[in-house]
């Protein structure tokens, strides 16, 4: 690891489990401990501390919605209303929940915004029961008067409406439409019969209006099958206070058993979610029939209903029973096999004459089943029209679409003939919905393929025929899915994870480059994604349809059709050389990842091994070519004029990062395309790497892809980059590459020049900190340094010698045009281990430009503050000694790191440390001016090449004390900017001399 990368963090094992804690976890336990600390803090009346651990808590997990609202409420009961709205405003994409919104109002209130916060009441109160108290009305009614509005509405928890008047006149109702009279309010309370309520005041609307009460109405849950009864999860976004009521009932509806969710006793799986458990067992179901539906408040099935919780007792039934037939106790002689255990050789299998096969002209009928989304389904809808042959068939089933402009749009393209439209009365999940459209598909006249379409897709010309041209190749193929930006095992760039949709006139191109790199290509998967599934229709016929019993909303429905198309004969394959962009997927709320699971666990139980067939197949990757060709076909898109530079780093981040980053800039501001080569990571995700794997992009990827094997694929890369008319190759580092990258400035004909960042050129161990923890004083005795790697073990993950090493550097020194390095320091170190090079130095920033010092206070304890990532290197140990001295003696002397260490926690129970955790470089000069610091130390014990953290502790008005060593003892004497202190103190001597300093005297010694 660099010097100038962060220190590596390894999560610690839980006590009494075998499994250590993935990074992840190890830091949300770290975020949930500082949040403890800053409530017990707050409890015992220490205002100030509680924000200190409050905003550590939020820098460690920043995605925590819990910490962010608690540090948010913090800020405004303290006066930092502009903090306040900042945090809320970037919480509410992701939490429409009303303690947001109340929150943001106060603090847009209190910032005198009327109308920011008139807004946000307004939707707290539309969407959102009443808080079970009067705690509201002031705010509300203070809001109201700012904002000149008539007044404010709202509905209980008790479901009666709550108004209040600002202003005379005379006060109109209409309940979903229909004007209400007084005597109507007396009525069951409207909240069982309203959609929505428009309350106004002399014609002007009240904050709250409309009060969208179906909204509120909402539950969000998920119920599964267990042990023959139902168990389940469920609440009301818009009504958290309220238990919710489930209604289950049969197919005829009959009998229909009231279930309250009342079990508080589960945490959510989202932040402030108060989810009911609620269990049903399989006698209260007694006298209920076939598929069950679990309903909620509003009529609508919760997530995973419905569901038959009898299925799989009646087949693990039927199968021992089918056993029991095969080897029955009586039998003297072997009975036939029963019929449907092991089916028949299927007609589709690879034998299949010619003769039977389809013609690659078949017609197609394209199924689309629609819920929501207007604009999203228009272009979807829109796109097919474009791009499909005439005799194609569009199928669009309507699936009760809860928004009303859709149907209607719906309806206006059946009429003019572009569509078949099929309409559900109610809402029935994915599955069902998709089985209507394909029965009808397959009732057609012309015998058609299918096309099942998500209604968030959009495709490009060519893309039908490309699908159906692979599925006609051979007549065992059942299914073809495209690569699209979201599908999973085919998604593009990044298979890993979502990417984002093209634009628009972006994916026309990316489709052509897709068949151009790809044409006619077939990848055997498992099992093909539903976004856009090409079906034939022999397949089709062979296996069946969805099972709408197992799968309720949706999710896994194809797998499980592939999965059984599999055992049939049938093959699935993907299809590289066509693209069909997915706009977002289907979202079932909070139950979302639930849903997912119950669902994958569904799969696994009919299908065992599902989940390992999945994961071999991403191990193996055999779709890794393809992506890569069309990496490489969009890659002269990014090309330049002015030609290009190269940039040799390594993916550990730090200083060296930030250089990178910087000199790309400075590239793209030359009109030159900067290419950034790196090392690819191993992706257990600890910063180690593949070796010889090298990764080719721009500073912020894009080309994931893009990878080449070095050496064998050196001449490859050539190849690829000799297009861009490269310049120069800079080379930044070369942790977890091969070496033999550095050949590629010689093919290419280009000089190469080497930016020192580090010692790794000549150690090893790379920040030549020796086996006792200390600077290891660059001995010239090569046989100590042999001996220090193979005790410590080598940091920059190559088996080469110390002295194998220093001499194939000074090759590579004496080969480049230039050889760069930051500091003075640096420079005299190396032509002391490289006589024969003569660095260029170049500041990597003006240290002429700079604020003044602020004078030190000489009164009262003296606070000190210690900047960026503190690993040994960097002084943890010394920092850690000098803490624990600081308490035994009571000195009063405190240190804050602006930043984080590889052990926060053992610095911070000395009760001399606080750790603000990990932050941004944008932000990092404020959050040291925060600190309210006397002075900044750096307790490095290695010669840095530069030291970041120096400017920002002077970029923030502190003088700086560090050793004397490297370049922040340089920069320190050469600015008079603080002050140096001999390396190799003991921490007595450290804390002595850090509470002595008076003035700042970069020249002198403390």
């Amino acid at each position: 690891m660099p010097a100038s990368a962060e220190p590596r963090v390894e999560p610690a094992r839980v006590a009494g489990d075998s499994a250590p804690k993935t990074r992840q976890q190890w830091f949300q336990d770290l975020a949930q401990a500082a949040w403890r600390q800053g409530q017990d803090a707050l409890a015992a009346g220490d205002v100030a501390l509680g924000r200190r651990f409050l905003e550590r808590a939020h820098r460690i997990g920043p995605e925590d919605a819990t910490i962010a609202l608690s540090l948010a409420s913090l800020h405004l009961r303290a006066g930092a209303l502009s903090d306040a709205a900042a945090l809320l405003t970037t919480m509410l994409p992701r939490h429409d929940v009303r303690e947001v919104w109340l929150t943001l109002a106060a603090a847009r209130h209190g910032l005198g915004d009327a109308s920011g916060a008139a807004t946000a009441l307004a939707r707290a109160l539309s969407e959102h029961v009443l808080p079970p108290n009067d705690q509201i009305d002031r705010l509300a009614q203070a809001i109201g008067a700012a904002s000149g509005a008539a007044g404010w509405c709202g509905l209980g928890p008790d479901g009666r409406l709550a108004m209040h008047r600002a202003v005379p006149g005379r006060l109109t109702l209409f309940c979903n439409g229909r004007r209400l009279r007084a005597a109507d309010l007396a009525a069951p309370p409207i909240h069982e019969t309203a959609a929505k309520v428009d309350i106004a005041i002399a014609g002007r609307p009240l904050l709250g209006s409309p009060l969208r009460i179906a909204r509120m109405r909402r539950a969000e849950g998920l119920v599964e099958a267990k042990d023959g009864g139902l168990s389940g999860w469920v609440w009301h976004p818009g009504d958290p206070d309220t238990d919710p009521v489930l209604t289950i009932a049969g197919s005829s509806r009959r009998n229909a058993l009231t279930v309250v969710a009342d079990d508080t006793d589960m945490v959510g799986s989202t932040p402030f979610s108060r989810p009911r458990r609620f269990h049903v067992s399989a006698s209260d179901l007694a006298g209920l029939f076939g598929r069950l539906h679990v309903l909620t408040r509003d009529g609508r099935d919760l997530p995973g209903s419905p569901l038959d919780p009898g299925s799989d007792q009646r087949a693990t039934a039927a199968s021992a029973r089918a056993v029991g037939a095969l080897f029955p106790a009586t039998a003297r002689q072997l009975v036939p096999f029963p019929s449907g255990i092991v089916p028949a050789a299927p007609a589709n299998a690879r034998g299949t004459p010619a003769a039977a096969r389809p013609a690659p002209d078949r017609p197609v009928a394209l199924v689309v089943p629609v819920y929501a989304g207007l604009r999203l389904t228009m272009d979807c809808l829109d796109a097919v029209f474009a791009t499909v042959p005439s005799d194609s068939r569009i199928i669009v089933v309507d699936d009760a679409s809860p928004e009303p402009e859709l149907p209607a749009a719906l309806d206006t393209l059946r009429q003019s003939g572009r569509i078949q439209l099929l309409r559900h009365t109610a809402n029935t999940g994915f599955p069902c919905a998709a089985n209507t459209g394909l029965r009808a598909a397959l009732a057609l006249r012309g015998r058609p393929d299918i096309v099942l379409l998500n209604s968030d897709t959009v495709v490009a010309p060519g893309w039908l025929t490309g699908l159906r041209a692979v599925v006609h190749a051979t007549p065992d193929i059942g299914t073809a899915t495209p690569l699209s930006n979201d599908a999973t095992i085919l998604s593009y760039p990044d298979a890993t994870r979502p990417n984002a949709p093209p634009e628009t006139r972006r994916l026309a191109r990316l489709a052509r480059l897709a068949a151009a790199a790809n044409p006619d290509v077939a990848i055997d998967i498992p099992t093909a994604v539903g976004f856009c599934m090409y079906i034939r229709r022999e397949c089709l016929r062979d296996v069946g349809l969805f099972r709408e019993d197992m799968f309720a909303q949706g999710y896994g429905e194809e797998n499980d059709f592939c999965i059984r198309a599999r055992h049939l004969g049938w093959r699935h394959v993907g299809v590289p050389g066509v693209y069909v962009a997915h706009r977002g997927g289907a979202s079932f709320g909070a139950a979302s990842a639930p849903l997912i699971g119950r669902n994958l666990a569904v799969l696994e139980r009919l299908h065992p091994g599902y989940h390992a067939l999945i994961a071999a197949f991403q191990r193996e990757d055999p779709l890794a070519g393809a992506r890569r060709r069309l990496d490489m076909a969009r890659w002269p898109e990014g090309r330049s004029k002015a030609g290009a530079a190269i940039l040799v780093t390594h993916e550990s981040g730090g200083g060296v990062e930030r250089v990178v980053r910087a000199r790309c800039a400075a590239l793209r501001a030359q009109g030159r395309r900067p290419i950034v080569l790196r090392p690819v990571l191993a992706e257990s995700g600890d910063k180690t790497y593949r070796p010889g794997l090298c990764a080719v992009g721009e500073v912020d990827g894009g080309f994931p892809n893009l990878r080449f094997a070095i050496p064998a694929e050196l001449p490859a890369l050539a190849r690829l980059l000799r297009g861009d008319r490269p310049v120069l190759m800079e080379v930044h580092h070369l942790l977890g590459h091969s070496h033999d990258i550095t050949r590629l400035a010689g093919m290419l004909g280009i000089p190469s020049e080497i930016h020192i960042h580090d010692y790794a050129m000549y150690c090893p161990r790379i920040t030549l900190v020796g086996r006792e923890g200390r600077y290891c004083g660059e001995p010239e005795d090569g046989g100590n340094c042999e001996a220090c790697v193979a005790d410590l073990g080598s940091n920059i993950e190559e088996d080469i010698s110390v002295a194998g090493l220093r001499a194939r550097s000074a090759q590579d020194l004496a080969a480049a045009r230039r050889v760069v390095v930051p500091s003075a320091d640096l420079a005299t170190r190396w032509r002391r281990h490289f006589p024969a090079t003569e660095p260029v130095v170049e500041a990597l920033e003006d240290d002429a430009d700079l604020p003044p010092i602020a004078q030190l206070n000489h009164a009262g304890p003296r606070h000190v503050c210690v900047v960026g990532a503190i690993g040994t290197e960097k002084g943890y140990d010394i920092l850690l000694a000098c803490a624990r001295d600081a308490a035994s003696r009571r000195l009063p002397l405190a240190f804050t790191v602006v930043g984080h260490t590889p052990d926060d926690a053992r610095l911070m129970n000395t009760g001399r440390v606080f750790v603000t955790g990990p932050y941004r470089d944008e932000h990092v000069v404020e959050l040291i001016r925060e600190q309210g610091a006397h002075l900044a130390w750096l307790p490095s014990i290695w010669p840095e090449s530069w030291c970041f953290t120096l400017g920002h502790s002077w970029r923030a008005g502190l003088g700086v004390a560090a050793f004397d060593i490297g370049a922040p003892a340089e920069r320190i004497r050469r600015t008079g900017r603080g002050w140096v202190l001999p390396l190799g103190l003991p921490p007595p001597a450290i804390n002595n001399s850090l509470l002595a300093i008076t003035t700042v005297a970069g020249d002198e010694r403390c």
